[in-house]
């Protein structure tokens, strides 16, 4: 499948993850409500990497090991009902990046595979494509605290934390937290981006003044934290801060 640039027209290259296995508590029978089961992922990313390319620059293309961390992390800790519903997150997670992360994502195609599902029988799957002109009802400026993603049993949020100030976070057992962006520091200790929050302590997330901030590409930028609520909480917000 070819996937034209809206600039220049041709093919767009792809970046592509096959069969990472993800442990996901997902279904609608009782015991796949409880117990977590293999899921595969094939993700195809869409995007120009002739600027990586040319420059040798992994900042202008898309870090493949920190996107299978933060798919893995999105998995992992969320409770979904239906593949469909799963699929769907990703693809808003991908289509709509914190600022500065990484370039332009023009399109996505994921396949979300659940083995186990039917007992070896057959192996069901849901695949999706997904591009920017499916994103418009998604994002939304206005709360530092931006819903990606909801349905009554798990919700995925990107909170920005401006540069020079700090977020604390209560322990909680219904939240996962994982650093978005690189240059935080948990409790006063530098976190990397992909780095997985301990969520039985309270933390605080600090974004580092411009001054400390200096080295990092994202300079003054907000910084952000991906946050996943599980075990089948479920988030009720005002409508003018949903993106989905």
């Amino acid at each position: 499948m070819h996937v034209l640039s809206q600039i220049t027209g041709r093919p767009l290259d792809t970046i592509t993850l096959r069969d990472l296995s993800v442990q996901c508590v997902i279904g609608v029978h009782p015991e796949e409500k409880i117990l977590p089961q293999p899921l595969k992922l094939n993700v195809r990313i869409y995007l120009d990497t002739a600027p990586a390319g040319i420059s040798g620059i992994l900042s202008r293309t898309i870090d493949y090991s920190l996107v299978a961390k933060q798919l893995s992390f999105i998995l992992t800790y969320s409770r979904f009902r239906l593949l469909e519903s799963a699929a769907e997150a990703l693809a808003v997670f991908l289509l709509t990046p914190a600022r500065g992360d990484h370039p332009p994502i023009h399109a996505v195609d994921i396949e979300i595979k659940k083995p186990e599902a039917l007992g070896g029988v057959s192996e069901p799957s849901v695949r999706i494509f997904r591009d920017l002109e499916s994103r418009q009802g998604w994002y939304k400026k206005g709360s530092p605290i931006k819903t990606l993603f909801q349905v009554p049993e798990a919700a995925l949020e990107r909170w920005l934390i401006p540069a020079g100030e700090s977020l604390t976070v209560e322990s909680s057992e219904d939240l996962a937290l994982m650093a978005e962006s690189p240059g935080l520091t948990i409790s006063g200790r530098p976190a990397s981006a992909g780095l997985i929050l301990p969520f039985d302590q309270k933390l605080i997330i600090t974004n580092p003044s411009d001054e400390e901030n200096r080295g990092h590409e994202s300079g003054s930028d907000p910084k952000s934290v991906l946050a996943v609520t599980f075990r089948g909480r479920e988030r009720r917000i005002e409508s003018t801060q949903r993106l989905h």
